[in-house]
C-alpha cells in the first residue's frame, strides 16, 4: 500500500514532525511505500532530509498558514492548486494522510484532497481553539476552521482521547454527513531495561557527570508555549534543596537570548546548561534522573511520552495535567501558588522511582509506537477496503 503524507509545513520541529518520522519509518519497515509532500521552504529541509532516508519526498512552493499575513482568512476565498494536486496524483497513493499542527492550519490542503477520488484522513495535533489561546480575531479564525473541517470528506484523527473529545465538541457533528473522528494515541519507542542501563552509563560518562549528581533535563523549543523561563524558576527552587543537582535544556528558539541573559545575571552557568536542537535526544534522556516539562499547553507532547518511556519521573504544570488528563500518579505537578513546594518531593528517591515506574507502565500500555502503527495500518486497510 502507498501512503502519501501531506504536511501543513509549519517547520516547528515539534511533535507533529516527530510523528511523521516515527509513523513513516515504521510503516516503511512493514513494507509500505511512504512519501512526504511538504513546502520547499528551508524550514522544512530537516524533516525532508530525515524522511528521505526511508521514503520519497516531494517539495512544493506551498506557503504555510502561519507564513501568510492573513492567516486562515485566506481560506475565505480558497483557490485550487493544480500543481500540488498533480504532485499528489503522481505518487499514485492509495491513501492521502494530511498532517495538521492545529485546527486552522492547512485548511486548503483538506479542500484540495476533496477534489480527488483518493481516500484521505487528516491528523490534528493541537485541538485548542484560537479563541482559547488568545489569538487575534480568534473567534473568526475558529469559525473559518470549523466550516472547512465540516466540509472535509475524509476521516479526522485525534492523537488522544481528550483531544478527540475537544475536536468533536469543536466540530459539533450532529449529522451523518460530517467528518468521522477517530482517536489514535500517539506512540513512542519503549526501550528495554538493558538498553536503558547501557545507554545511561555511556551518556553520563560523556556528559562528565559524577555518580552522586542528579541531572534534570527538558526537551523543547524555546518558545512561549514551552515556558523555558518557568524551567529556570523550578531549577532555582530545587538547587536550594539539592546542591548537587544539574539542569540541561535541549532545544532552541526565540527565547534563547532571554534565557542566556538570565543565566548570566543569576550566575547559574555552572549548574544550568543549554544545548541547541538535537535530532536524537535519547542520550540525554538516558543520562537524566528527572524530566521537566513546563509547557503551558500541548497536543500530546512526544518529549514527555519519550521521557516516561525512558522511566524518568516527570514534572509538569497543573494546567498541562488538566489538559492531558493523565492519571495523577504518573507525573509530579509543580504549582506556583505553593512556591513550587511540590518539587521538594523529588528529594526522595523512593518517591521518584514510584512515579517513574507508574509513568513507564502507563506509556507501555497506552502510548507505544507499535500500538500506534498497528492502529493506523488497520485504519488504512479499512479506508482502502471501503473506497
Amino acid at each position: 500500500m502507498r501512503i502519501l503524507f501531506i504536511s501543513s509545513s509549519s517547520g516547528s520541529r515539534g511533535g507533529g514532525e516527530l510523528y511523521l518520522i516515527y509513523l513513516g519509518q515504521e510503516l516503511a519497515k512493514r513494507g509500505y511505500a511512504v512519501g512526504l509532500w511538504c513546502s520547499e521552504n528551508p524550514i522544512m529541509d530537516e524533516l525532508a532530509d530525515s524522511f528521505s532516508k526511508f521514503g520519497q519526498v516531494l517539495r512544493s512552493p506551498y506557503i504555510n498558514t502561519y507564513n501568510r499575513k492573513l492567516r486562515s482568512f485566506t481560506h475565505l476565498f480558497p483557490k485550487t492548486n493544480q500543481e500540488c494536486i498533480s504532485q499528489w496524483r503522481a505518487f499514485k497513493p492509495d491513501i492521502l494522510h494530511v498532517n495538521k499542527q492545529n485546527l486552522e492550519d492547512g485548511l486548503d490542503l483538506l479542500t484540495w484532497s476533496n477534489y480527488l477520488s483518493i481516500p484521505s484522513l487528516a491528523t490534528i495535533h493541537i485541538t485548542q481553539t484560537q479563541d482559547k489561546l488568545g489569538a487575534v480575531l480568534g473567534k473568526w479564525r475558529d469559525l473559518i476552521a470549523k466550516i472547512a473541517l465540516r466540509k472535509y470528506r475524509g476521516i479526522l484523527t485525534a492523537i488522544s482521547e481528550n483531544r478527540g473529545q475537544e475536536l468533536t465538541s469543536f466540530i459539533s457533528p450532529t449529522t451523518s454527513d460530517l467528518p468521522k473522528i477517530v482517536v489514535i494515541n500517539n506512540g513512542v519507542n519503549v526501550p528495554n531495561k538493558i538498553e536503558s542501563l547501557a545507554k545511561r552509563q555511556e551518556s553520563r560518562l560523556q556528559l562528565k557527570l559524577h555518580p552522586d549528581e542528579l541531572l534534570i533535563v527538558a526537551v523543547g523549543r524555546m518558545e512561549a508555549q514551552k515556558q523555558p523561563l518557568l524551567f529556570l524558576k523550578w531549577a532555582i527552587h530545587l538547587k536550594c534543596k539539592i546542591p548537587s543537582v544539574r539542569f540541561l535544556w535541549v532545544g532552541d528558539g526565540r527565547l534563547t537570548s532571554l534565557w542566556d541573559q538570565w543565566i548570566i545575571d543569576n550566575n547559574a552557568q555552572e549548574y544550568i546548561q543549554r544545548l541547541g536542537w538535537q535530532n536524537d535526544v535519547t542520550p540525554y534522556l538516558a543520562a537524566a534522573d528527572v524530566f521537566f516539562h513546563p509547557a503551558a499547553f500541548e497536543g500530546l507532547p512526544f518529549a514527555l511520552l519519550e521521557a516516561m518511556a525512558w522511566c524518568l519521573p516527570c514534572v509538569i504544570t497543573s494546567t498541562l495535567l488538566e489538559e492531558l488528563k493523565f492519571p495523577q500518579e504518573v507525573c509530579f505537578v509543580a504549582s506556583e501558588k505553593d512556591n513550587f513546594k511540590d518539587l521538594d518531593t523529588l528529594i526522595n528517591y523512593q518517591e521518584r522511582n514510584a512515579v517513574a515506574t507508574a509513568g513507564y507502565q502507563f506509556i507501555k500500555k497506552q502510548f507505544s509506537l507499535e500500538k500506534m502503527v498497528d492502529t493506523y495500518a488497520a485504519l488504512y486497510g479499512n479506508i482502502k477496503l471501503l473506497s
